[in-house]
């Protein structure tokens, strides 16, 4: 692999096991106390390419296989406030044509709170989620084999959506997030070599996009269409601008006012110095609240 490429790619398949795409959960309709939602989801996806800086796909040269098992819970509070836990693992096997290695474990675990502004059949709220490292091991070989950058990440979203007469409900966010290794000076100027204060290069600001419109088939099946984006507005010189759009479909199966079973795709549309993937996913949700059939993902059937 050729110098100029290779820390770049590194660094996309680092990034390969940060990406993981916005839950279904975790929307405008907020719970009442004592109410709550958990999922429970697990996903697999193999890639051998990636979108270059000027949105080429190209061959990486590496193949990454992920598998993943990933939880969401929410649980009402005081009155309008949601508590928001997740937590993923992840086995991330990077292979080429001489080694291959595999790292397993927790990943970035999330902590939030999700203020609710409005929760009829308009639903809005205000979220506030902290990402940060489990622990894992983030320098373990040249594959780049890790499970995350070991940064952190602050996000302030504003979710919003709206029933579709009798036929679903249209949601979507846009939130602010600022990722950094550690809080104090941060610069925009090239990385010196040997300079071991790295955290003023490692930090970025990036905006956060999301949008779902899902209609009913019936009284049991929901069908969707999803979106997930990122797009970097700065970042220091040892974190890449790193974008990406992700489009899938997803279908629920409503068994009753506390089961789903769920099961759709993500696939890379676009981006830039990020990983190309087809991702594969299956889940059950459970649920105890009193939000109706067109109040978002957390709802009943009624």
């Amino acid at each position: 692999m050729r110098a100029r490429i290779a820390f770049p790619l590194l660094t996309i398949l680092v990034l390969a096991a940060a990406l993981s795409p916005r839950s279904s959960a975790a929307g405008p309709w907020g719970l009442q106390k004592g109410q709550w939602y958990a999922n429970l989801e697990g996903s697999n996806f193999v890639s051998d390419t990636y979108l270059a800086d000027g949105g080429a796909r190209l061959d990486s040269g590496a193949v990454v296989e992920e598998r993943a098992l990933r939880t969401e819970v929410e649980l009402g509070s005081k009155r309008k406030m949601t508590l928001l836990f997740g937590l993923p693992a992840l086995s991330s096997t990077h292979r080429d044509n001489k080694v291959q290695g595999t790292a397993t474990g927790f990943q970035d675990a999330k902590f939030g709170l999700s203020y609710n502004l409005m929760n009829a059949r308009t639903g809005a709220s205000v979220e506030l989620i902290w990402n940060g490292p489990s622990g894992y091991n983030r320098k373990l070989d040249s594959l780049g084999i890790e499970l995350g950058e070991g940064l952190q990440e602050l996000v302030a979203d504003l979710q919003v959506g709206t029933a579709i007469q009798t036929r679903g409900f249209v949601e979507g966010s846009f939130g602010y997030g600022r990722r950094f290794l550690g809080i104090g000076q941060r610069t925009s100027d090239a990385y010196v070599p040997g300079d071991g204060q790295t955290a003023k290069y490692q930090w970025a600001d990036r905006l956060h996009m999301s949008a779902d419109l899902a209609l009913w088939l019936g009284r049991n099946w929901l069908a969707s269409g999803r979106y997930r984006g990122q797009i970097t507005l700065s970042h220091g010189a040892l974190e890449p601008d790193e974008n990406y759009h992700l489009l899938g479909p997803e279908l629920h199966y409503r068994f009753d006012e506390r089961i789903d079973m769920f099961a759709g795709t993500w696939s890379t549309a676009s981006g830039k110095n990020t990983l190309h993937f087809d991702q594969y996913y299956l889940g059950l949700a459970f649920r105890k609240n009193k939000l109706g059939r067109l109040q978002g993902y957390l709802g009943g059937t009624q």
